[in-house]
């Protein structure tokens, strides 16, 4: 059990690794796979080994006991998704997507919900994601001293788009900013520090989409800051214990005001770029947004029940270019930028219902920490598990927050640490 949770570790701190690719007998590959089916056979032979074959997919029967809109969800949007492979124009393509985006994140996350059995093994994935940040914004650093940046200015590091290093940096940054508010034991200088390495090549993206998505979560956790059960005083604790706390809530306020600050200042900053992104003569990315949306709406009108495929957008996208008098601004489109009209297009009706469901299970749920008093690792983790998907979803909106392997394995991952942050009965967390 120990290597596999290092090994959980692991493939959570090495998601940029898939960008490493390379075939095996004609079939593409890349290394973040690799290492999840390494981890999927070890995880198989245990089983096998402890005679408890029978009991391998527990976590499946456990999340129909339990959760059974999670159950339904995960059925109907697989079951989308094999349909709309089915009847692909690339049926190549749509099965590399249903590998590397679909069965091995979800392999991943049921492994995941196997083997991490306690809060302070979740806060480890978290950190483990928490240091795969910092390398990627050192990197994206000398990337940035050494001016390597893309023709309009942006930074993308070594992904294949600045929007792909933001999608990557600002689930990091929402981490790090709640461990600055809820952590108490930690070094609030050293979470600063971190805050300031992420912030410099999240800005340099210039991905608005995200600096949205992370302005909605952050807003979600100072509000949680405000009313959650760490300023919960036990009785026994007295006027000592109120008059610590305060000082703590007053410190806290004041590194809280600190970041909140810095992103401000930097967002007004760029207040030039954000001018020319919305109001450029009818060619602002705003506009070329609304072009595909319609694109889109008009390709779901012609698939409605079945969706066009895995990977298919961009084909289909440029096939629908004659339908409109106006010229298309960008013709490079390989997702529709947003992820509800990604879904329905590349899983049909049946896979979007199946993802709306997993997140109404997601966010019905009720936050753990009204269980526990005191700021416990529970009482941390739930909050940033719901504003990591906040994030995922309002940056969503404009942009594909799903469609890549990295991506699609993160929210495989926050709908794991949301699966085991709820007890279902104290005998199944030990």
């Amino acid at each position: 059990m120990l290597n596999l949770r290092h090994g959980i570790y692991l493939i959570i701190f090495s998601m940029p690794l898939y960008l490493w690719r390379f075939s095996i007998l004609g079939i593409p590959v890349n290394f973040l796979e690799l290492m999840i089916y390494s981890l999927f056979f070890i995880w198989i032979f245990g089983k096998i080994r402890e005679n408890n074959l029978a009991n391998s997919f527990c976590g499946l029967s456990c999340i129909y006991k339990n959760n059974l809109i999670l159950f339904l969800g995960i059925i109907l949007l697989f079951l989308g998704l094999i349909i709309s492979t089915a009847f692909s124009s690339e049926l190549r393509t749509s099965l590399g997507i249903f590998k590397g985006w679909f069965l091995n994140p979800f392999l991943f996350f049921i492994i995941f919900i196997d083997i991490i059995k306690k809060e302070e093994q979740l806060l480890v994935s978290l950190k483990s994601w928490l240091f795969s940040g910092i390398v990627v914004s050192l990197v994206g650093i000398l990337y940035l001293l050494n001016n390597d940046i893309t023709f309009d200015g942006r930074l993308k590091a070594f992904f294949l788009s600045p929007n792909h290093l933001a999608m990557y940096l600002a689930p990091v940054f929402l981490i790090i900013f709640n461990f600055l508010l809820f952590e108490r034991k930690k070094s609030k200088l050293l979470n600063l520090i971190i805050i300031v390495i992420i912030l410099v090549p999240l800005y340099f993206t210039y991905s608005y989409g995200a600096f949205l998505g992370i302005f909605a979560g952050v807003i979600y956790l100072i509000k949680k800051f405000f009313n959650n059960t760490m300023f919960v005083i036990p009785a026994e604790a007295g006027i000592q214990g109120l008059n610590q706390n305060i000082k703590v809530k007053k410190k806290n306020l004041y590194y809280m005001g600190f970041v909140v600050s810095l992103f401000l200042i930097l967002a007004s900053l760029s207040s030039n770029k954000i001018n020319q992104i919305t109001n450029s003569e009818n060619r602002s990315s705003f506009h070329s947004r609304l072009m595909i949306w319609n694109t889109a709406g008009e390709i779901i009108k012609d698939n409605l029940l079945l969706g066009i495929g895995p990977g298919t957008f961009q084909k289909t996208y440029l096939s629908y270019s004659e339908n409109f008098s106006e010229p298309y601004l960008e013709w490079a489109v390989p997702q529709p930028h947003n992820i509800f009209l990604a879904f329905y297009l590349q899983t049909g009706l049946i896979g979007l219902i199946g993802f709306v469901l997993i997140l109404i299970w997601f966010f019905s749920r009720k936050d753990a920490a009204v269980l526990r008093l005191y700021n416990t690792d529970v009482s941390k983790e739930i909050y940033i598990i719901n504003a990591l998907m906040i994030y995922i979803l309002i940056h969503g909106l404009v942009d594909t927050t799903y469609w890549k392997n990295d991506l699609a394995l993160i929210f495989w991952i926050i709908i794991g640490l949301k699966f085991l942050s709820f007890p279902r009965s104290r005998e199944s967390r030990i």
